[in-house]
């Protein structure tokens, strides 16, 4: 049986028909470092074969490519990848005592991170630096930590986990912990991630007179996923190449005038659930080569519990939305549909559903008073009035007649204005009771 001397070790082990040295040497509790788990996909397992190196196996290609990365000898082997046929001297050259402590920590054999094919987003604020420099610290903090928590939760929501904050940036990662659907997952989290951009402008434009937009960038690859870092701070991450494509995959997005770019590997990997808007061949930074890009509109995804709470009905799509016994304590509620916001309001015993924006201001209509004897909803913001039933405008943003008047004849700017806009109708939206629950239905196509 062929044998195997480990130096500095000087310990000789038999090494068994078609075994590693890395094999025999985690077998024999030998400390050799193998941070990919001697899969070939690093060179921590390295050494140097002092006797008997005609009597290893051919190098594989894995470890040849390796090879070109590294400076070598002829003597150079990776331990996951030789196998012996007669004795040999071998001795490790990864012999640090941080080395030996960080494999003790995973075990003789264990590994310090594994290569897993995840869907990779990042996220971008565009316009933040002139939106935030007229605000005191405070304002951008409160504005970042508001915003934040919408994206968070757009991300959760799917899956995913988010990784790191760079400035007012975000990644995630969806596929970290094996969860299924990851690039789907990542898409429609990106989807909401604008769905929640847009909810929240009208506030910043409200609060603050101008407002920020984002930009997503999404790339399905390979990464080494592991623990990084020492002590309190260590956590479970993603490194390679291929975060660095995801950040010039959003980065594209101000070439473009885009909010959702995705890569081609992504875009092959979900291909026949994607609503496609465009796409581009292009060059980015740090990449060689074109690459093609596609900008998303939408997708047509959606997990088995939320396909339960769905159907479609001449061409009308139903949502379950909740239990008719709720409104007994909150008339008005409002429910995402199609990353839509949906106020549903209880009128005596009947349900009326309308696009909860307001369209002179897009703010919430939600608490705005109801007039049962006009058949009216009137917007709490700018008192402009809709018959909930047909969304048509019955008054646009209320002024007195002496207002009016003026406007009119141009002495009062404001009524002026008002008087000038297009009167938007509010969108409605058909609503059936069925087994005690409220369902919305929306004319497929339509947003």
């Amino acid at each position: 049986m062929a044998k195997i001397d480990f130096l500095p070790d000087n310990k000789i082990y038999d090494s068994e028909s078609g075994e590693t040295i890395l094999q025999t040497a985690a077998r024999n509790g030998i400390p050799h470092v193998s941070a990919c788990g001697g899969e070939g996909n690093c060179t921590t397992c390295r050494l140097l074969v002092l006797e008997g190196i005609e009597n290893c196996s051919p190098e594989t290609d894995a470890e040849l490519s390796l090879k070109e990365k590294a400076h070598t000898t002829e003597e150079f082997r990776l331990a996951c990848q030789t196998t012996i046929n007669d004795d040999v001297v071998v001795r490790r050259l990864v012999l640090n005592k941080d080395d030996i402590e960080s494999i003790s920590e995973k075990g003789i054999s264990g590994r310090l991170g594994e290569t897993k094919q995840i869907a990779i987003l990042f996220s971008d604020i565009r316009g933040f630096t002139p939106f935030s420099e007229k605000l005191t610290p405070y304002d951008v903090v409160f504005i970042l930590n508001r915003y934040f928590s919408r994206m968070v939760k757009a991300v959760e929501d799917n899956q995913g986990t988010v990784d790191n904050y760079i400035g007012d940036g975000m990644v995630a990662i969806f596929g970290l912990h094996n969860e299924e659907n990851p690039a789907k997952h990542a898409v429609r989290s990106a989807l909401e991630m604008c769905s929640e951009m847009d909810d929240m402008k009208p506030y910043l434009k409200t609060m603050y007179g101008q407002d920020f937009d984002i930009g997503v960038g999404i790339h399905w690859g390979h990464a080494v996923v592991g623990d990084i870092g020492a002590g309190k701070s260590k956590r479970l991450t993603a490194i390679g190449d291929a975060m660095n494509f995801a950040s010039r995959v959003e980065s594209a997005n101000k070439q473009f005038q885009s909010r959702v770019l995705i890569s081609e590997e992504t875009h092959d990997e979900i291909k026949d659930s994607l609503v496609i808007k465009d796409f581009m061949r292009t060059n980015l930074p740090g990449i060689e080569g074109r690459v093609t890009l596609y900008e998303i509109e939408d997708i047509n995804f959606s997990s088995e519990e939320e396909k339960e709470n769905e159907k479609i009905e001449d061409n009308v799509l139903w949502s379950k939305c909740a239990g008719i016994d709720t409104f007994e304590q909150e008339e008005q509620q409002v429910f995402k549909v199609k990353r839509e916001d949906i106020l549903v309001v209880k009128i005596d015993d009947n349900f009326f559903a309308l696009n909860d924006k307001c369209p002179h201001a897009y703010l919430s209509l939600q608490g705005s008073d109801i007039d049962m004897k006009n058949e009216t909803i009137a917007c709490r913001w700018h008192k402009s009035s809709f018959c909930y039933k047909t969304g048509e405008v019955k008054e646009w943003m209320k002024i007195s007649n002496f207002q009016k008047m003026l406007g009119k004849i141009g002495l009062n700017a404001e009524a002026q204005e008002i008087s000038q806009m297009e009167k938007i109708p509010v969108d409605v939206y058909k609503t059936k009771i069925q087994d005690g629950f409220l369902w919305v239905g929306v004319n497929q196509g339509s947003e």
